[in-house]
């Protein structure tokens, strides 16, 4: 006979298979549970609401309504002219304000797809006009959003601190090394890419062009600056941080509008953003109730048990893990591993001695990876879609860009400190 855990399992399989969001698919595989091992039925709801009665996941809205007010003020045309007039005279130029622009867009977003829908066309365009393929930069366009998932204020990071209780402000700053270790990764690649191809340079600009770019894009390059500059300096938890972003959005939407703001489109961003939070939220509570179930099931446990009696080594411990998440990457969303795998893999770390701060960040960065990864990534979809191309014509370019990614992976996987300096000089560890 198959046991209340076998029949939870199976129910939420085949919940999952045809189709069924994953927050439900979740809470009515558990609530089967509770019926069939005779638990009460009213934990379903107090654990539920235990997942999203945390102070800083309130972090989540306030970052998805910041990032969508960015957008509808005009944001990411400043921060293309402004990384432009930074890099656009090197050459193979084009490319590199390609990877600057995302990094800086990243630090106000907190999401790549954000980062696609707002930069993609135009990026693209810029990179065809200069004498790149509009393949190679399409598909630089994709690698590089994954920065605006792992960057400070990123969202699959503050998803990762809640789940798993780890320290969202350190996990944030964790991420601002790794970030940039990616820009430089993606920058290698297209120098490498223009060696053998004639790219030309982007036009030299004035200084009165200078000047006047530099003065509009400052304050649109204030809000990573409230952000980071909050949190690095105590005067903001991360939730409060967030809270300050939406502020600060707020006043650029306003002075953007030149005085005649449009409460059509404020309202528009508002139900956005607020469908969005809610459906990470609801994801949260259920994957706090299934979190409940494992772990009265013991699963935790007996992962870590089975992976100790093949190694006790952190490091083919992490190998391991790293292997198992690049794989669920190619056939699986973020959000799933976020909710239902991490919270699981945390405490094996721990009990190996792997900081969790580090841990957490390795983590949230491999599954980043799995945004651009065919056949299911994200943002892969996602860029497909906003630049009308064929997936298949973007994957084979895609190639060198997933090779770097992972080599980032591996240098914060083995070198803890690239993640674990900046938020112990922070005091945030």
């Amino acid at each position: 006979m198959i046991s209340a855990f076998g029949a939870m399992l199976i129910a939420f399989a085949v919940l999952t298979v045809i189709g069924f969001p994953l927050a439900f698919a979740m809470l009515l595989s558990c609530t089967l549970y509770f019926v069939l091992a005779g638990e009460p039925l009213y934990l379903v709801a107090q654990q539920f609401f235990n997942g999203i009665d945390i102070f800083t996941i309130m972090a989540i809205p306030f970052f998805m309504l910041a990032g969508d007010l960015m957008v509808v003020s005009g944001t990411a045309e400043r921060l293309l002219k402004f990384a432009q007039l930074l890099v656009g005279r090197l050459r193979g130029g084009t490319g590199y304000v390609n990877i600057v622009a995302s990094m800086l867009f990243g630090g106000c977003s907190g999401s790549s797809v954000a980062d696609i829908a707002a930069l993609g066309r135009m990026q693209v365009a810029m990179m065809e006009r200069s004498g790149f393929s509009r393949e190679f930069a399409a598909a630089l366009t994709i690698a590089t959003s994954i920065k605006g998932a792992i960057i400070p204020p990123s969202i699959p990071i503050v998803l990762v601190g809640a789940v798993t209780g780890t320290s969202i402000g350190g996990m944030l700053i964790g991420g601002l090394v790794p970030g940039l270790l990616v820009a430089v990764a993606m920058a290698v690649t297209v120098n490498l890419y223009t060696r053998k191809r004639v790219v030309v340079p982007m036009r030299e600009t004035t200084g009165r062009e200078k000047a006047v770019i530099i003065f509009q894009s400052l304050p649109f390059l204030m809000m990573p600056v409230i952000i980071l500059g909050g949190i690095l300096s105590g005067v903001f938890t991360p939730t409060e941080a967030s809270a300050a972003a939406v502020g600060w959005g707020l006043i650029l939407w306003i002075a953007s509008a030149r005085g005649r703001p449009n409460l059509r489109v404020l309202a528009s961003v508002f139900v956005r953003s607020g469908t969005l939070a809610a459906a990470v939220l609801l994801l949260t509570g259920a994957s706090n109730v299934f979190s409940w179930v494992l772990a009265a099931e013991r699963v935790p446990a007996l992962i870590a048990d089975g992976i100790s009696s093949i190694t006790t080594d952190p490091i083919m411990v992490l190998l391991i893990i790293n292997i198992f998440l690049l794989i669920w990457g190619l056939f699986m969303d973020m959000l799933p591993a976020i909710f239902i795998v991490v919270p699981i893999l945390v405490p094996l770390a721990v009990k190996l001695g792997i900081d969790p701060v580090h841990f957490g960040v390795v983590c949230t960065f491999n599954l980043v990876i799995g945004l651009i990864t065919p056949p299911y990534g994200t943002a892969l979809f996602t860029g497909s879609i906003v630049l009308n191309m064929p997936i298949e014509k973007i994957v084979r370019h895609m190639i060198p860009f997933f090779i770097a990614a992972v080599a980032v992976l591996l240098l914060i996987t083995y070198v803890p400190e690239t993640v674990l300096f900046l938020p112990r000089q922070m005091g945030l560890l």
